[in-house]
């Protein structure tokens, strides 16, 4: 069975029962308060002398006509839900650069959710509803500071837009100014390799040429240095921008410098490598002036025949046994439950 306050009828007013098909132009609105739509009509004849209660049978909600607005997504409950995310998104302000670690993070989008997610779908709503004012009472100095921030960020970064537009603005003009002067420098150098032709001083006209080809270098220049300073001046405010949208608070990192091994480390903790081992074999080696030229070093070998000999110590055939022996189980269980699943 439908829910009602989620039906979408565009069709039929469900006042004056107006449709779409005799009135073409009919425009409905919806209150945020119920999400029930009316005809613009039928709010103004309503609402014209103040609030009241929504004449939807069963309803009653007071209602208020500057509340009223036209329906954004087709469907009412994505409609509803919108506006939850908007208000809860309001309170729960918080970003990644406000927490230690990623876990109190990923802690606290579960708890958005969670909240939203109530809201949405009315389950509990006075203990969610008392939750959230009583994080906003508790945070409203952070929620102030962050919404702040953001308007702040915003602001520069619909400025740095701006910017960039009038920035690729400007080297169309350049480009149409650069073909423009191109063109016209050959008209001249034309008209006047013409004249000099004309009158018959073939030096006047060598003179002509190389004259337009200065001109013509130095242009070329001159536009190469306008295209550096617009790359520059680009390059600088998409930087801006990147910087804006990933957040410009840093993070007080408190287990050290990054580390991109993870903690690995190629010490082996069942043995020491010495400097010197006894072995006659290698004694001929040691003093062998040719083999350390070509890259050879004792030490090495004492390294390699080391993790060679103690490589195997680590592994146990008994416990891969077990270990492949769970995998294989394992995913017999997941096939079982793909199986249910489907069935």
């Amino acid at each position: 069975m439908s829910n009602p306050l989620f039906r979408d009828d565009d069709e039929n007013c469900p006042v004056c029962k107006s449709s779409r098909y005799l009135n073409p132009n009919i425009r409905f609105l919806m209150n945020p308060v119920c999400y029930h739509k009316m005809c613009e009509s039928c709010v103004d004849r309503i609402f014209m002398q103040g609030p009241a209660p929504c004449p939807v049978i069963a309803c009653g909600k007071t209602l208020r006509k500057n509340k009223f607005r036209k329906q954004t997504f087709e469907d009412v409950a994505v409609e509803r839900e919108v506006d939850v995310r908007k208000r809860v998104a309001l309170t729960f302000n918080k970003r990644q650069d406000d927490f230690d670690t990623l876990r109190e993070y990923n802690d606290y989008l579960e708890e958005v959710e969670q909240i939203t997610f109530n809201l949405v779908n009315k389950i509990d709503v006075k203990e969610t509803e008392a939750r959230l004012l009583e994080y906003e009472t508790a945070n409203k100095d952070l929620i102030s500071s962050n919404a702040a921030r953001q308007a702040a960020e915003m602001m520069a970064f619909a400025q740095a837009t701006e910017a960039e537009k009038e920035s690729q603005r400007l080297a169309r003009e350049m480009a149409v100014r650069e073909r423009e002067e191109e063109r016209r420098e050959q008209e001249e150098l034309k008209a006047a390799t013409l004249n000099a032709l004309a009158s018959g001083d073939k030096g006047a006209v060598k003179v002509i040429q190389e004259v337009q080809l200065k001109r013509s270098g130095e242009r070329k220049r001159r536009q190469a240095d306008e295209q550096m300073k617009l790359k520059s001046l680009a390059e600088g405010r998409s930087l801006l921008k990147s910087s804006l949208l990933a957040g410009t608070r840093k993070r007080v990192l408190e287990d050290g410098p990054f580390d991109p091994l993870g903690g690995l480390s190629d010490a082996n903790e069942h043995y020491i490598v010495q400097d010197y081992y006894e072995n006659k074999w290698l004694e001929n080696v040691r003093n062998d002036t040719a083999a350390q030229a070509g890259g050879y070093f004792v030490k090495e070998y004492y390294r390699r025949s080391l993790f060679e000999a103690f490589s195997g110590l680590t592994f146990f055939v008994d416990e891969e046994a077990a270990r492949i022996e769970e995998e294989k189980r394992a995913t017999t269980y997941t096939d079982l439950m793909i199986s249910d699943a489907v069935s």
